[in-house]
């Protein structure tokens, strides 16, 4: 397998992320928001995947192997494509993935597609970073899981959930739970909501659980707030190894994530469960959108292909990510068994309303205005 990876960091502070642009992304692309030359694309997939083959490569941003089973992805788009994968900061957060299309457009190692949190959708076309691309099954892909232009697809979603030390503390079932003396200093969020799509998933699910909305996230950061002036809320370096090094007993991200980790949290001896929080159901896509000028065209659009088709699908459902297209799929017998048991309960399924960007954006503005303020920890 030929694929290469740089510099790893997904969920990082805002002063992280200053850093990190700063110095990894400090290149000067052009500033032109020309899209590809619709010359250079192929016409149909079958002239799409020649001309991909031609290219040899495809360059991704923000792909980690234990995020949404995208290892079994890049296997099996090589194998079939034959299509190199190259991936570069497989842990950049989704900030820092719209950065290096600012700072490194028109190089050769521009990022070819992305895989941004669905609140960053609007900053992505509103900035001119991304162009139209509608992969063959578009028809097929929900409304809420595509943008109207085809500036991008949301191939997957998951349901934020939490991983729990069970030799630290009990199971909590609830976000009222963990007010509790017996997670002092035990609960940390994946990341900072200014940065992270999956933290701003935990504040809005503490939202929801706390008579809160889509269209109202402030009760989230309230939450928060309590949580951290008991003292229940901690900082972690890395929210993927807090379980393993002791520094929190509850942690909060994807289901999908704790999916990926579980192999790794066991070999590291941890007793751990993972579970939704009842009070708090909340799910969300990120979206896999092609950038402007991208240094491999056909290769970016035949990798969203494979992302939304039948046997991408399969990939993801096996790493616990639900498809985007899981009710046609699910309901044709097109997922494998193995597959549909890697998902969450479809009760906990059918709770789920993906909030629409705009409501994202809202959440966003709410968020960058009050949450160090309110937030102490």
């Amino acid at each position: 397998m030929s694929i290469r990876q740089f510099f790893s960091r997904r969920t990082v502070t805002l002063g992280t992320a200053t850093l990190l642009t700063s110095s990894l992304l400090v290149a000067c692309g052009s500033a032109s928001s020309e899209t590809t030359d619709a010359s250079a694309i192929g016409s149909d997939l079958d002239e799409i995947v020649s001309l991909a083959q031609d290219e040899g490569e495809v360059r991704l941003i923000a792909y980690p192997e234990t995020w949404a089973n995208y290892k079994g992805h890049f296997e099996e788009f090589e194998e079939k494509y034959g299509v190199d994968i190259l991936v570069d900061s497989p842990d950049a957060s989704s900030a820092e993935e719209l950065e290096a299309v600012k700072n490194l457009r028109g190089q050769d190692n521009q990022p070819d597609v992305l895989d941004i949190g669905y609140s960053f959708t609007t900053p992505a076309k509103s900035q001119e970073l991304v162009e139209e691309y509608r992969p063959s099954n578009w028809d097929s892909i929900p409304n809420n899981l595509k943008d109207p232009e085809g500036e991008w697809v949301g191939a997957y979603y998951g349901v934020l959930s939490v991983a729990v030390n069970t030799d630290e503390v009990d199971v909590p079932t609830s976000f009222e739970d963990l007010k509790d003396p017996q997670y002092r200093g035990k609960v940390a969020l994946p990341g900072d909501p200014r940065q992270g799509a999956s933290s701003i998933a935990t504040v809005f699910a503490a939202s929801l659980a706390n008579g809160g909305s889509l269209d109202d996230i402030q009760p989230g950061i309230d939450y928060f707030a309590e949580l951290a002036e008991m003292g229940n809320l901690v900082p972690v370096s890395d929210a993927s190894s807090a379980l393993t090094t002791g520094e929190a007993a509850v942690v909060f991200d994807w289901n999908y994530n704790w999916a990926g980790r579980a192999e790794q949290l066991e070999k590291d001896g941890v007793n751990f469960e993972t579970i939704v929080l009842e009070d708090g159901v909340f799910g969300n896509y990120y979206a896999q959108p092609v950038p402007i000028s991208s240094p491999h065209p056909n290769a970016a659009r035949l990798w969203v292909d494979w992302l939304t088709s039948d046997e991408g699908s399969e990939q993801y459902a096996l790493g616990g990510a639900i498809p985007a297209r899981f009710t046609e799929l699910a309901e044709a017998g097109k997922l494998s068994d193995e597959a549909l048991d890697n998902l969450p309960d479809p009760e906990i399924l059918e709770k789920v309303e993906l909030p629409t960007p705009e409501q994202g954006d809202a959440a966003n503005s709410v968020i960058a205005t009050e949450w160090a303020q309110k937030v102490k920890y």
